[in-house]
């Protein structure tokens, strides 16, 4: 199995910087256990000299290994026989999947991308270990607020010393008194701590609780967290992901599909997703006063088209979706057929929606959706 059979009790919510496995492996929650079940159900259909592998990279990069067996299970109950890292001619690389039904034959490889690079990752990793150690603060009649959070090296900081006077600051606070306070001038009128080292700068505000919730530490100790803004969308990380599996394997001898799981928080679905494999949106006008000609187009500046012609017509199609463990009845999925490419592929045979381009326009091919595929309704998770 890929969870052990044992009795969970424990129904804490996941900590900020928690293994995913270790979490759903030991939840008792209601929607987790639902989870860990279809999850569980799909491993047993993978095949068991494979299992092992699969359970190992579970345990070290749950999204990115969840994301290759929901692929294993979709074209599964698409009809695909499936070959598990195939042999390819001239190359000892190997993609994840050559999947096999009837006359058509593709290789498939997965991707994961979460908008964010190596450096960013590890620094929220630092940060969530921080909020971890915050979420232990003792206040049992207050939440803390956190306005500012900043580590300056690269280093863990150290939060001992920090947890124990947010606990000290809470004690000497009156709940009734700070309410009154808040009530007359609102969160700018508010009482702070404030902590500044070589490795952090931190700002925290009290948030008195509800008066039936006071003299109580069994709840996470942080009830608001910064604000957080970004600029842009997810088109680059889909661009750069589809590159680097783009020109992996060369030249193959049959169809290649690069699916990309873009599950980063920022980003604006299709229009992203069309901007990076169509190409930018621009809006186009004549300088002749009498003949504007104004219109939309699409800049060539996209995954299949450039100014200087086609490009990666090795490649015959690209799947972009937003799949997690918990979605995977109603998330959406865009999957596009490359225009130029050189290996001639019959995409009919995935039963599902994709985009084509015909005589310059995009046109939808309409399929079945995840839900339908995987027999998977939207209210599973309710038990």
């Amino acid at each position: 199995m890929l969870f052990p059979y044992r009795n969970r009790t424990d129904l804490d919510p996941a900590y900020h910087n928690e293994n995913t496995y270790a979490y759903y492996n030991r939840s008792a929650r209601n929607d987790v256990s639902i989870v860990r079940q279809k999850i569980e159900e799909w491993f047993s259909n993978y095949p068991q000299h494979e299992q092992e592998e699969l359970k190992s990279r579970f345990k070290k990069t749950f999204s990115s290994a969840f994301y290759e067996l929901f692929l294993f299970q979709l074209f599964s109950q698409l009809g695909f026989e499936i070959e598990i890292h195939p042999e390819i001619p001239n190359s000892s690389k190997r993609p994840d999947f050559l999947i096999k039904k009837g006359k058509d034959e593709f290789y498939i490889e997965a991707k994961e991308t979460k908008d964010k690079s190596e450096k960013e990752i590890a620094l929220d990793n630092r940060v969530n270990q921080v909020y971890d150690s915050l979420n232990r603060v003792k206040t049992p009649n207050f939440l803390l607020k956190i306005d500012e959070l900043v580590l300056k090296t690269d280093k863990q900081p150290a939060t001992k010393n920090i947890v124990r006077k947010i606990e000290e600051v809470a004690s000497k606070l009156d709940p009734d008194e700070l309410t009154k306070e808040l009530e007359l001038n609102g969160l700018e009128g508010k009482s702070t701590f404030s902590h500044n080292d070589d490795d952090i700068n931190l700002n925290v505000s009290f948030i008195p609780k509800l008066p039936k919730f006071r003299n109580s530490t069994n709840s996470r100790a942080i009830g608001m967290y910064p604000f957080t803004s970004f600029w842009g969308g997810s088109e680059d990380s889909i661009k750069t992901s589809f590159k680097k599996k783009a020109n992996r394997y060369g030249l193959l001898d049959k169809p290649y599909i690069i699916c990309i799981n873009a599950i980063g928080i920022i980003g604006n679905g299709e229009f992203d997703i069309n901007n990076a494999l169509w190409g930018s949106l621009a809006f186009t006008y004549s300088t002749n006063p009498e003949d504007r000609d104004e219109r939309v187009e699409r800049k060539r500046d996209g995954i299949f088209l450039t100014e200087k012609g086609p490009r990666y017509q090795n490649v015959s199609g690209v799947l972009v979706t937003k799949v997690m463990e918990f979605n995977i009845a109603d998330t959406e999925y865009y999957l596009a057929k490359h225009p130029y490419s050189n290996v001639e592929s019959n995409f009919d045979a995935f039963d599902l929606t994709y985009y084509f381009n015909d005589g310059g326009s995009i046109v939808t091919k309409k399929g079945k959706s995840f839900g339908e595929i995987l027999k998977v309704d939207k209210t599973w998770l309710e038990g």
